[in-house]
């Protein structure tokens, strides 16, 4: 549950390369865990690259700086075939899709000011992979969490790590620059303007161009 819940955060960019984690008692204190279970995953996550640990007076568990590399590492050994990726597709058009639909419905104009700036954070790390990656995911999480349902959130969630893993693990650096034109404009403009449909709409095609271009480049 810790591994799980500290890679989520990675994916989201809760976490970012080089930010310092709380002690190993406080993370199991606010994860609800027992420390032993935060040392546990701690340990895992260090064997994997994706933490450092500095001992001394400063020292402590650091995010690794390269953890979008070792991330994609662990991803393409994880490969995904053409039908789960299919599969994969259709899942986000279902979730994503009306998470889009009830932001659009219920979104305040606090939160279309949310949805705008990320979208603008991923626009700004075009095409610096794979930290656009990471600001696509956070931008998707903000629409999930703006549509006021749970449980869309929950799976919107599940749903980017798994995005995430099949990017990383078909994109190289030079690669990503193809993906320049697959920003979020149409998305935004339709939740802006309060048209529930063309918000779906609008995310259903953003998943099918994933979808087609991590197919050409895998």
């Amino acid at each position: 549950m810790v591994f799980r819940r500290l890679r989520e955060a990675i994916t989201m960019g809760e976490l970012s390369p080089g930010e310092q984690l709380p002690p190993e008692n406080e993370l199991a204190r606010m994860l609800g865990v027992a420390p032993m279970t935060a040392r546990i995953a701690l340990g895992a996550m260090r064997d994997m690259g994706l933490l450092t640990t500095v001992r001394g007076r400063n020292g402590g568990n650091f995010i690794a700086e390269d953890v979008g590399e070792r991330l994609a590492d662990a991803a393409r050994r994880l490969r995904l075939t053409r039908e789960e990726l299919r599969d994969l597709t259709d899942w986000r058009r279902a979730i994503s899709g009306e998470a889009c639909y009830l932001a659009a419905e219920r979104g305040t104009e606090d939160d279309f000011v949310r949805i705008e700036q990320a979208a603008r954070e991923y626009d700004d790390l075009l095409p610096k992979f794979p930290d656009m990656r990471f600001a696509d995911a956070r931008f998707h999480m903000v629409i999930a969490e703006v549509s006021g349902s749970s449980r869309l959130l929950k799976q919107e969630t599940e749903i980017q790590v798994e995005v995430t893993n099949f990017i990383l693990s078909a994109a190289k650096p030079a690669a990503a620059k193809n993906l320049t034109p697959y920003n979020h404009d149409r998305i935004v403009k339709a939740i802006r303007n309060r048209q529930p449909a063309a918000a779906r709409d609008a995310m259903a095609e953003h998943a099918e161009q994933t979808f087609a271009w991590v197919t050409v480049v895998i």
